[in-house]
């Protein structure tokens, strides 16, 4: 398990989710399921009522000792079975006609897997939420965009972190999408083709929360077993791989003298023990490390599926899979009081953007929209002015007018086709080459323009709705199927 350094607020909140994931273990989840087999085996009329009760009161008995210690939490049917019998008779033993070690491990390990990602979902859900306050506070804030590694365009803050909001989003949408898959349940198909015993298999869905049985046994129990982790698996290396990608983005600026974004948070650097000017970045190195380790973590899943014949339980190691699902959601945990503490100098990206040619693009889109002149052309002219700029030492800050005049005289004294006078005034052209104007001229969807961005921001209002009902009504639906279970199994 990975060790994060977190705040004391933070620390509570994802220490709450983890210890409920705990108590939620394979044991809990045998008690449940024999439960709900000894009220659906009644309502079928294949467990008398007598026994039933006895049952009830065994497997009360015995999780009552397991959870204040004086018996252990099982981790396989093969244990749990004898001590129920040694403690309601040899008669209990119908509870299992019909089932299998196989199909109740399938449902456990699943049942664990659910809530794991049902978790995650909460952390990746307060994570967009930290990005789009985030943008609230830089709104207005223009920043060098890159390609290459390269200073690009000029574009607001608010809008590049709306994007990473968006890629998130997607994987919580495969997140949810992936829950939805395999929301069924394996209890009743036995070892891999189901039992002559008629088992109310539709109750036993019911009462452990999920949406219907399996629609295929061999399915149930040996692939969906092994595709439920492993698709959590990639799932878990995509927001894994989001934060390595944000961190690298972050620590460009974070290597300059003068980078135009901070990390302000307590506990974030650390001097160094012989340089003592260096500020290094532990919590920014911690977080990138363990991200990575969960990424090679979750990727056993698939090194433990490959090559394996169906039926064996390799990928389905339960706490191999919660030691990553855990761990990935405590880094995602941490990763926000990252983003949290993430602070932009205003004035400087502007100095950094003026300190090079990232307005050259727009000069020659304006070439062409506002004077006509063919786009290739209006490309070159200004490939041509950044050349000569740079060999002179000349920023937009600090270019005149009338160098950029002689700069058009003697390229279109080349071209075929140009006027001889630089075809646009010079307040037109120095609003071309203003990082601020250049982002508010733009008029695509999806750009940076306030506009835009109202309509973008609008558009996540609905898109958050959409997640806290998808969780809070699965949750819902797990906590009131177990009530129901426990009230239909006190009702015998």
């Amino acid at each position: 398990m990975l060790g994060l350094t977190m705040t004391k607020a933070e620390e509570g909140e994802a220490l709450q989710a983890l210890k409920t994931l705990a108590r939620h273990d394979t044991a809990y989840w045998l008690f449940r399921i024999n439960e709900a087999s000894v009220v659906g085996n009644v309502r079928r009329g294949l467990l008398p009522v007598d026994i039933a009760k006895n049952i009830r009161e065994a497997l009360a008995s015995m999780e009552r000792d397991a959870d204040e210690g004086r018996w252990m939490r099982p981790q396989l049917y093969i244990t749990f079975e004898p001590e129920m019998l040694k403690r309601c008779g040899m008669q209990a033993s119908i509870l299992h006609v019909g089932r299998s070690s196989q199909d109740i491990l399938a449902t456990t390990n699943g049942a664990q897997v659910r809530e794991a990602l049902l978790m995650l979902s909460r952390g990746v859900q307060s994570l967009i939420q930290v990005f789009l306050d985030k943008a609230d506070q830089f709104w207005d804030t223009v920043v060098p965009f890159y390609t290459n590694g390269v200073q690009a365009q000029p574009g607001r803050y608010s809008h590049y972190l709306y994007a990473q909001a968006q890629s998130w989003g997607r994987d919580l949408d495969r997140l949810f999408e992936c829950l939805s898959r395999y929301d069924f349940c394996a209890m009743g198909s036995a070892v891999l083709n189901g039992s002559v015993w008629p088992l109310d298999q539709e109750y036993t869905a019911k009462a452990l929360g999920y949406a219907k049985t399996g629609d295929n046994a061999f399915d149930s129990v040996h692939m969906a077993g092994n595709d439920f982790p492993y698709e959590a698996s990639q799932i878990v290396q995509s927001l894994m791989m989001h934060i390595t990608n944000f961190i690298q983005d972050f620590m460009v600026q974070y290597a300059q003298t003068r980078p135009w974004i901070i990390l302000q948070k307590a506990g974030s650097t650390y001097i160094s023990s012989a340089m003592p000017q260096k500020r290094n970045p532990g919590l920014i190195n911690d977080c990138r490390r363990d991200a990575a380790v969960v990424t090679c973590a979750s990727q056993n899943v698939m090194l433990r599926i490959h090559n394996l014949n169906e039926g064996m339980a390799d990928p389905r190691d339960i706490l191999l899979n919660l030691e990553w699902l855990t761990d990935a959601y405590r880094v995602i945990h941490t990763f926000e009081g990252i983003v949290e503490g993430l602070q932009v100098n205003k004035e400087r990206a502007l100095e950094e953007l003026n300190s090079d040619w990232t307005c050259t693009q727009n000069i020659a889109d304006v070439l062409v929209k506002v004077a006509g002149v063919p786009f290739r052309q209006g490309h070159h002219f200004a490939s041509v002015m950044v050349t000569w700029a740079r060999a002179n030492t000349k920023m937009p800050s600090n270019v005149t007018y009338a160098e950029v005049c002689e700069q058009w005289k003697q390229f279109a004294a080349k071209e075929d086709g140009l006027p001889a006078e630089l075809p646009l005034d010079e307040k037109t052209l120095f609003a071309a080459m203003d990082p601020t104007a250049i982002v508010e001229a733009r008029e695509t969807i999806g750009g940076p323009q306030e506009a835009d961005m109202q309509r973008q921001k609008a558009l996540w209002a609905g898109r958050m709705q959409k997640w806290q009902a998808l969780r809070e009504d699965r949750m819902q639906h797990i906590a009131q199927s177990l009530k129901a279970l426990h009230d239909d199994l006190a009702a015998l």
